[in-house]
């Protein structure tokens, strides 16, 4: 039963972005793709490390994107990122895993040479050193905003729902 919800909300989702196009644009299908960079920021707010802390920490992303669709569009992406974090004393820890966001957006502002958009969905994390096996408990929420310059340049702000915390707690972080 799942199996066939999860394939209808598929083809749910499909539909809605293909109908949801302009209508000077809806006889034309449009697919983007690129390269895909990020710097993984410590998300307690109250507690963002310096400029030097931050080169030394060595926290990145790196990857590729498929966007489907103009205005609203679907987004499947897959990195590959490296976080270091500080262990008992002086031991730096290293975490290597394959992130996979699947995300939805929306362009609310375009006026050619730049676009703004909205987004969000889900992110799946399997850590590299483990065997795969796919667990709901991988699974992380992502709410985010962007920059679209010459509809080439995409610079993207995102912030992960953590599971420990309410709503209103990582809300009030801000």
């Amino acid at each position: 039963m799942k199996t066939k919800l999860r394939i209808l909300l598929l083809f749910a989702a499909c539909s809605l972005i293909t109908y949801s196009q302009d209508s000077s644009d809806s006889d034309k299908f449009y697919l983007k793709f690129g390269p895909k960079f990020g710097l993984n920021l410590n998300t307690d707010l109250k507690n963002m490390p310096d400029q030097e802390q931050l080169a030394a920490q060595g926290n990145y992303q790196l990857g590729g994107f498929l966007q489907i669709g103009k205005k609203l569009y679907l987004q499947p992406e897959f990195h590959y990122a490296v976080q270091k974090k500080q262990g008992e004393g002086e031991e730096i820890i290293t975490d290597e895993s394959y992130k996979i966001p699947v995300h939805v957006g929306l362009k609310f502002f375009d006026i050619g040479l730049l676009s703004l958009h909205i987004s969000g969905g889900a992110m799946y994390t399997h850590k590299t050193k483990e065997a795969f096996s796919f667990s709901a408990d991988k699974l992380e929420y992502q709410l985010g905003a962007g920059v679209d310059v010459f509809d080439f340049i995409t610079t993207d702000i995102r912030y992960t729902l953590r599971k420990d915390r309410t709503l209103g707690e990582q809300i009030s972080d801000f």
